[in-house]
Parts: structure tokens; C-alpha cells; sequence
């Protein structure tokens, strides 16, 4: 070891290295802890609007369907075609888009800041036009974002199961 000639200043070096080190993680912990509080609460409240978005379906709420989804929002169905929030708002005044049941489960939400992204999958239930039930089974993702300052679906994806 004679060839080492600084190793009695390295312990010190190391030693502040690790205090500094320890510190920071101190320091750290508390806005570690808040962001992930603030994270919980945002999912919750994602799950919330989903059982809220769920209801309105179910009932054909016009205005509750209003207020969680942004003016622009687009949707896209199992076959690859496009439903405007227009269009929704439409086959809902006719009543020509009546669902019996939805059964949602395997939800996850991921929330990135102003963004949160919810999949899951989805069995509903609705009368066919010769009075049939049809049941449908998709798995389905579903983007919010706080364009004026509060959580709204900005689009939607359904993809068949088969």
C-alpha cells in the first residue's frame, strides 16, 4: 500500500460524501411523500369522474356527459370509426344509443403531471335495433387532461375482445 499515498484523506472525503448523501435524502423525503400523496388524490378523483361518466351513459345524461368531456373530444370505436362529442350528444338526444349495463374492471389509472390515463376493460350491455341484447367486451383507455383547470376526458380508444 505504499504506492497509495492519499488514502488518509479519502476516509474524511467519503465520510462528508455519505453525511451529504444521507442529508439530501432527509431533506428529500417530505416532497417525495407529497407528490405521491398529490398522486393518490389524483387518481382517486379519476376514478370518481369515471363512475361519474359510467352513470351518465347509463341514464343518457346530456349535461353530465357535457361536463366531463372537453368541446373537441373524439372517441374510437372497436371498427376504427370516429365518434365526435357532437355526434355522442346526438345519438343521446334521439335516445338512439341506449346502454342496459357496464361493467368495468380491471382499471388502471397513471397520472403524468396535467395528464392522467385510465385502461381498463369493459362488458356492456345495450338493445339491438330488433330488440336483441347485444353484450360487447373491450378493453378500453381513456385520456383526461385540466384544459380550463379541471379533469376531462380528452379522448377515448376501444378495442374489441373477442
Amino acid at each position: 500500500m505504499s504506492g497509495w499515498r492519499g488514502r488518509s484523506s479519502v476516509r474524511p472525503f467519503l465520510l462528508v460524501l455519505a453525511t451529504a448523501c444521507a442529508t439530501c435524502s432527509i431533506a428529500l423525503a417530505p416532497i417525495a411523500r407529497s407528490q405521491a400523496s398529490q398522486v393518490r388524490s389524483t387518481e382517486q378523483m379519476i376514478l370518481q369522474l369515471e363512475k361519474e361518466g359510467r352513470e351518465a351513459t347509463l341514464k343518457n345524461d346530456i349535461v353530465a356527459t357535457e361536463r366531463l368531456l372537453v368541446e373537441n373530444w373524439l372517441n374510437v370505436n372497436p371498427d376504427g370509426s370516429i365518434t365526435s362529442k357532437a355526434q355522442l350528444m346526438k345519438l343521446f338526444r334521439h335516445g338512439s344509443f341506449k346502454i342496459m349495463s357496464i361493467d368495468n374492471g380491471e382499471i388502471v389509472v397513471r397520472v403524468f403531471g396535467e395528464t392522467a390515463v385510465v385502461t381498463g376493460r369493459s362488458t356492456t350491455k345495450r338493445e339491438g335495433q330488433g330488440g336483441e341484447i347485444l353484450t360487447r367486451q373491450v378493453r378500453f383507455t381513456r385520456v383526461y387532461a385540466k384544459p380550463k383547470g379541471r379533469w376531462q376526458v380528452v379522448s377515448a380508444h376501444n378495442t374489441l375482445i373477442q
